[in-house]
Order: C-alpha cells, then structure tokens, then sequence
C-alpha cells in the first residue's frame, strides 16, 4: 500500500535570465495559482532522462469514442512530431522514444523493484481529479529527488465529457487530441509549460484547432536542450558542476523491464500508521493542458510505501 502526500510548497518564484520562452519541469512544487506568464520556475532540480532511448505504451482499452488503432495512430504521429525536430546543429535531438506495445494496465503507479509501462490511458468515465480548470491531460512523472532522472512517466487523456477529435478538420467545439498529445510528450520529456503563448507547451489550448500539433522553434530548443545529444544530459549545477551528465546507453525498456500488467511489487509493503520512507523518489504531476484562457498549475504529489 502507498501513501500519497501533498509536497511542500516554495513561496520563491526565479525568472531565467536567458531570452527563451521554454521552461524545464522541476523536483519542487510550484506555488499555488503559479501562472507561466510569470516567468520559469527553477527552483528544485531540472527533469531529465537519462537513457538514450525510452518508451511508452497505450492501454489496449483505447477509448469507447476513439478504438486502440485510431488511437495509437494519433500518439505515435505526435511522439514523432519531436523526434522529427531539428535542433541548432541540424542533428535531431538527442533522445529516441518509441512505443513499446500494448499494455492491459491503466494504471498511473511506478514500481521500484519490479518491471514497469509509461502508460497512455484514456479516462472516460470520469476524470479522477477535482481540478476546477478544466484539465485535458495529465502527465505524472517518477523521478530521483535526489538528481531528477525521470524514472517513470504516465499519462492521463480526460475524455469523460470531451469531444476528442482525431480528424484533420477539428469541430468548432472539438478538442484536437493529435494537440494535447504533443504537448503532453513535452511534460513526457521533461518540459514544463513555455511563456510563449504561441508555443506548443503554453498552459491552454484553444477548441476548434490544431495548431499545437506542429512545434514552435522554442519547444525544438527546449527539448535540445535538456538532450543535445545521445550522450549526453544536461542537468542541474548542483548534480553536476559543468551542468552535465553522460547518458546511459539505449534500453527502450522501462526501469526495471517491460510488462503490459500492473506488475506487483516484489517486496511485500504492509500498512503502517507513519509513512517510512524507502527510496529517494517522487511523482510529479504536471497538468498539461486546459482550455483557452485558463492558466493551470502543475500539481506535485510525493509517494512514499508505507
């Protein structure tokens, strides 16, 4: 059994100096009300992953408006939207993502001893969070608190109430699920939302359009920077003193191995009346997208066995 526990809000807000509009996801929680408008938020340490090469599943189930092959058409064009990006060098950037397969779990949880599947799940009946802004997905990403290695990264799609359009002429009313995929992989590689409205990582999303299924110049830069390279990462100063890290060799396999179950973990956890901490990871939920004109902040969760 888990405990899920509200992290501690930082009251301190640190605008980057650098003249770009992309920011980087985080090991803190924002502020509460925190608007991308402000600026970046920087306190904690910068998200990354640290494989070459990493990969997501699609829950079998699809949804009862979109079936599984329409679906996975969708999300494997938007994850390749990134990957057919072109950074400065004129080299692409330097993480591959693939789908891995299938998977019968539709559940957000992260295993830390036993095979594990970043899950693509769609929500239909009901979205299971009391989020008054009117969220279109949610991205919820396990790192290391200690380094911020993204160790695992699982997403929601609300579509309970939601006229998800996967046509290349979006409904007035229609929400272009091709465009809340592509900004969900953002938060998928460790990007928070830009300050750049015209962005594909911006907090909102407009009903009727497509536009965020094509990536502005500074979604490009923001990914290349976090992944210039196949080896390398770059990474907070405070995990390493000339902002880099060397990267782990290509295994698309999710940390600790593959399964399209929700694996059980090995070691047996039993319930206790005080949290006992185990391993120096949490989960991060980024809300990714709301409706035009809402600005949302991303909500933090830290999980500890108890």
């Amino acid at each position: 059994m888990r405990l899920m526990l509200a992290a501690v809000a930082l009251c301190t807000l640190a605008v980057p100096t650098a003249a770009h509009a992309y920011c980087r996801t985080t090991t803190q929680q924002l502020p509460p009300n925190y608007s991308p408008s402000r600026g970046c938020f920087t306190q904690g340490l910068f998200l990354f992953w640290r494989n070459a090469c990493v990969s997501y599943s699609i829950n079998q189930a699809g949804s009862r408006n979109i079936p599984y092959e329409e679906a996975k058409r969708v999300i494997d064009d938007a994850f390749g939207t990134w990957m057919r990006a072109e950074c400065a060098d004129g080299n692409p950037p330097g993480i591959a993502v693939s789908n891995i397969g299938a998977a019968t779990c539709g559940e957000v949880r992260y295993n830390g001893d036993s095979p594990n599947q970043n899950v693509i799940v769609f929500r239909d009946d009901g979205w299971p969070y009391s989020d008054p802004n009117s969220t279109l997905g949610l991205t919820t990403v396990t790192f290391n608190a200690d380094t911020g290695e993204i160790y695992d990264a699982d997403m929601e799609i609300n579509s309970s109430a939601r006229n998800l359009s996967t046509s290349d002429q979006v409904p007035a009313n229609g929400f272009d699920l091709a465009s809340v995929i592509t900004h969900e992989a953002g938060h998928f590689f460790g990007l928070a939302h830009a300050t750049d409205a015209r962005s594909t990582m911006f907090a909102s999303y407009k009903p009727g359009t497509a536009a965020l299924r094509t990536l502005a110049p500074d979604d490009v830069a923001g990914l290349c920077a976090i992944y210039p390279d196949p080896s390398i990462r770059v990474v907070s100063s405070a995990v390493s003193a000339n902002q880099t890290i060397v990267a782990d060799a290509c295994d698309p396999n999710p940390r600790h191995g593959f399964t399209a179950e929700c694996s059980t973990p090995k070691r047996e956890e039993k319930c206790a009346a005080t949290p006992r901490p185990t391993a120096s990871w949490a989960a991060s939920g980024s809300v990714g997208l709301a409706i035009a004109g809402v600005f949302v902040a991303r909500r933090r969760r830290a999980r500890r066995p108890r």
